[in-house]
């Protein structure tokens, strides 16, 4: 048997898919507000950046999202996620500058190579806390990749 779509059919399917794009677009992409400005001259206060939630695919070069590391004890050891809603944490943006098995940066307080499940991260300015003070950050500690920078913040005096 021949069965015949009519569009008043269709009338139901498309706010559904609606709410269905809606929802998760929300659950994998994210904007952030940039404060600081470790991340100058590339990202400066103001800035507005859109960031795809999660740590795959991530590679050397890439601005990342990341917990902020506790100031005395650095990033948990203990293989605990940081939350992923974005006022649960205080999160920092960065550069990976070493993947698994890439040798840590020049001046990083741990040597040799980055181990598996962490990045090594820097800001691009001069004044940055990152990898160099607080070692490898676990991956769990990433909430995403940037993918787009919507506007790059005002020029400081």
């Amino acid at each position: 048997m021949n069965a015949r779509i009519r569009p008043w059919h269709l009338l139901g399917i498309v706010p559904l898919s609606a709410v269905a794009a809606v929802w998760w677009t929300k659950r994998t992409y994210v904007a952030v507000n940039v404060v600081g400005t470790s991340m100058e001259p590339t990202l400066r206060p103001g800035a507005r950046v859109i960031v795809r939630r999660g740590s795959r695919g991530l590679k050397t070069d890439d601005l990342v999202v990341i917990a902020q590391p506790d100031v005395l004890h650095g990033w948990p050891r203990d293989g605990r996620p940081a939350p992923r809603g974005l006022d649960e944490a205080s999160w920092n943006i960065k550069r990976a500058v070493a993947m698994p098995g890439d040798p840590m940066p020049a001046g990083s307080s741990e040597q040799g190579p980055v181990p598996p499940g962490h990045i090594a991260v820097k800001g691009d300015g001069p004044y940055s806390s990152d990898s160099r003070h607080f070692g490898p950050c676990p991956r769990g500690q990433v909430l995403g990749r940037v993918v787009r920078i919507l506007r790059t913040g005002a020029p400081t005096a």
